[in-house]
């Protein structure tokens, strides 16, 4: 041991060993052990023990100075029983000196990224594991190995995933988008009957007639349903009453590629909406690129407002035209629509605004 100068967050009872560049504070096997890096003082262990064994909740972040430290860290990580993740940060909680539950995170302080229960020297149990790159198994303890490509995770990747092991086998698996809703990744069943040979005086009474409503159930029966209380100025608005009773009533699926209806009812006046802070627009929906879709409630038409450039363009002439444009191009982007077919009605109906949407998609 030598002296050296102690970083601040090291304990004061700590001393330094040089050979290692380790700031220590009860000795391997002790009931208390933690160590330190130096010379930045970051926390690279701390772990309880009962009994000569590993027990309770153990504190461990693999961090370096100097290339020549990572080999001599890891072996102790290995030495001392724990994994390795997404992460270098872990807290792994062990009972009389077995592993029975791993949470990796990129730091002390932020949330879990994975969390891994084991039982018997197998996983067992819900793993947890917001989704991300991976480079080699996703986890690692000794010869069990945990890769990424078992959940065969979708794309898009959704946010984060939850798992179920039954003594080392995997038995199901949920998928989540950031807000915690369930992802249906099953095969999308292409659409049979969409609309294809509408005529364009049809779409005249697409939301009074209960067609939105009827085609948003058939379309996307198993998706999650926007939750939104309403909005007085829509249902002000020709048509809107009823499409504001399908929004109020969960009729509207949450669409995830390329629409939404998060800013369904947004107060263009009361919000102060650059460029577009006028008491006539009402927000209806959004697209894939953050776009708004504006209710002119004196005319009943819609606008396409552009976020980056605070102005507004002529997009359809109706809710009805709105509505059944957005649809479908949802349907098509999700593999449920052939685009061509779609894109030969839109032309016909002369959409152009929708036309040119089911491009990006």
């Amino acid at each position: 041991m030598t002296t050296a100068t102690r970083p601040k967050d090291v304990s004061a009872n700590a001393t330094f060993d040089a050979d290692a560049r380790l700031w220590r504070e009860g000795e391997p096997g002790a009931d208390r052990e933690r160590l330190w890096i130096h010379p930045s003082g970051l926390l690279l262990l701390d772990a309880r023990r009962k009994n000569g064994k590993l027990d309770g909740e153990v504190k461990w972040s693999l961090g370096i100075h100097e290339m020549s430290e990572h080999a001599p860290r890891v072996a102790m990580q290995k030495a001392l029983g724990l994994p390795s993740g997404p992460h270098a940060t872990m807290l792994a909680t062990f009972e009389e000196g077995v592993l029975v539950e791993a949470r990796f995170r990129p730091g002390f302080d932020f949330e879990d990224t994975l969390r891994v229960p084991l039982r018997d020297g197998v996983i067992d149990g819900e793993v947890e594991w917001v989704v991300g790159p991976v480079d080699g198994a996703l986890f690692e303890l000794g010869d069990l190995k945990l890769l990424h490509k078992v959940f065969k995770v979708p794309k898009p990747w959704p946010h984060r995933l939850k798992a179920v092991f039954a003594k080392g086998k995997l038995k199901s698996t949920e998928f989540f988008d950031k807000k915690g809703n369930v992802l249906d990744v099953s095969k999308p069943v292409v659409l049979t009957e969409w609309g294809e040979a509408t005529e364009a005086g049809a779409l005249d009474g697409y939301v009074e007639r209960g067609d939105f409503a009827a085609d948003a159930a058939r379309f996307f029966p198993k998706a999650a349903r926007v939750s939104n209380p309403g909005s007085k100025k829509v249902r002000g608005a020709g048509p809107g009453r009823v499409l504001d009773d399908v929004v109020k009533g969960g009729g509207v699926p949450v669409m995830t590629v390329a629409f939404d209806f998060s800013s369904y009812g947004f107060d263009a006046k009361k919000e102060e909406l650059y460029g577009a802070a006028e008491d006539r627009y009402v927000g209806i929906a959004s697209d894939g690129s953050g776009e708004m879709f504006l209710l002119d409630t004196d005319t009943g038409k819609v606008v396409r407002y552009a976020h980056e450039e605070g102005t507004v363009s002529p997009a359809f002439d109706s809710l009805d035209e709105l509505t059944f444009a957005l649809l479908r191009i949802e349907a098509a982007a999700k593999k449920l629509i052939p685009k061509p077919k779609l894109a030969a009605l839109f032309k016909k109906l002369g959409l152009k605004t929708a036309e040119t949407l089911l491009k990006e998609y």
